[in-house]
């Protein structure tokens, strides 16, 4: 989002660097059997982080591919990672530049993450597997009612993070990523590319206080399985922005906000009035008017209410991208919560 006067425009693309899921109005709550903490001995966390520690020290070469509804049509990148200088992303289309994430906020297992996966689920390791002809040990998490929300595989080797994938409740593989072709050692370094920084400013716990203090919505959970687990702050245009990301440990919400209102402009600026399309989607209206969509589409909300402008991108289920939505103020003249409460009476939630 940038600013102009009292108007505000969608948040620049390379600040939203996060993949896009879809909402779907009627799964958004969570059954009862799940909306609550998994019990069990958390088992798997020994190998995840195990994980974490070997793959910010192992230099490796990998071509890395998304998987699921949300990694259709998108191509794959070559990954080298070299300890102390970060990763280079390199897209395998023409043309296509290299990148370099020197100092990502998030890593694949990060700690922070990892914290949160194991308060929401059962994280068990479910012993040995193959991934592209390797043997791979497997983690899975499960949640409260024995389901499966996710499961990760840890090469046996070299410790790298090597596969994710995410489920949603009905047990369909959403999103995550395979690598195959993993050599380790250092791998080709490409001489020009871009390099990367952080997106804003870390938010310390009291500069959070002072913002929630003069009106900002910065809530520490927007459910009960979904933390807050980075928030950042920037100018841009000379009005500040504030990026929060929460997650469940498999899952990220990013939620953009800043003081202002939408303007004609970007009302109008997208085809038929609305922002963001996806797989299996039409869009979504700048004030959540309609939405539209299935679980495998990319979603991509923004609407203004009480004085600031909210933009959400979600690489997560249905059913979680809901959660976080309908936790923040609603949208102005839309009935949007409307149509929500009602959703939520049919499936006897209300």
């Amino acid at each position: 989002m940038s600013a102009r006067g009292h108007s505000a425009h969608p948040v620049p693309a390379a600040a939203a660097a996060l993949a896009l899921l879809c909402l779907l109005l009627t799964g958004a709550a969570h059954p009862c059997s799940d909306a609550v903490p998994a019990a069990g001995p958390d088992d798997g966390m020994a190998v995840l982080r195990r994980s974490a520690e070997a793959s910010g020290g192992t230099a490796y070469s990998a071509v890395r591919e998304l998987t699921g509804e949300a990694g259709e049509g998108t191509d794959p990148t070559r990954v080298v990672n070299r300890p102390g200088d970060g990763v280079a992303l390199v897209p395998m289309t023409a043309g296509a530049h290299p990148f370099v994430v020197t100092d990502s906020p998030f890593k694949e297992l990060d700690e922070r993450l990892l914290t949160t996966l194991e308060r929401v689920y059962a994280v068990g390791d479910a012993g040995l597997d193959e991934v592209d002809g390797r043997p791979a040990r497997t983690v899975e998490a499960v949640r409260a009612n024995g389901t499966v929300a996710g499961r990760f595989w840890v090469d046996a080797d070299t410790g790298v993070l090597v596969g994710s994938s995410v489920y949603g409740p009905d047990g369909r593989h959403v999103l995550g990523f395979r690598l195959t072709g993993l050599e380790p050692g250092d791998g080709y370094w490409p001489e020009e590319v871009a390099g990367d920084s952080p997106w804003g400013d870390v938010l310390t716990p009291a500069e959070r206080g002072e913002l929630r203090a003069r009106g900002w919505v910065l809530p520490e959970h927007l459910a009960w399985n979904l933390g807050l687990v980075d928030a950042r702050a920037t100018l841009h245009a000379g009005r500040k922005v504030v990026h929060a990301v929460y997650s469940d440990g498999l899952s990220q919400v990013s939620v953009f906000s800043q003081r202002g209102k939408l303007d004609e402009d970007t009302r109008t600026a997208v085809p038929d009035g609305s922002v963001g399309t996806g797989t299996g989607g039409t869009g979504v209206t700048p004030q959540h008017d309609t939405i539209f969509g299935g679980d495998g589409g990319r979603y991509h909300g923004m609407w203004q209410a009480d004085g600031f402008v909210y933009t959400v991108l979600a690489d997560a289920p249905s059913d979680l991208t809901a959660s976080a939505v309908t936790a923040l103020p609603g949208p102005e003249d839309s009935g949007f919560w409307s149509r929500v409460q009602r959703g939520m009476s049919r499936l006897g939630l209300l």
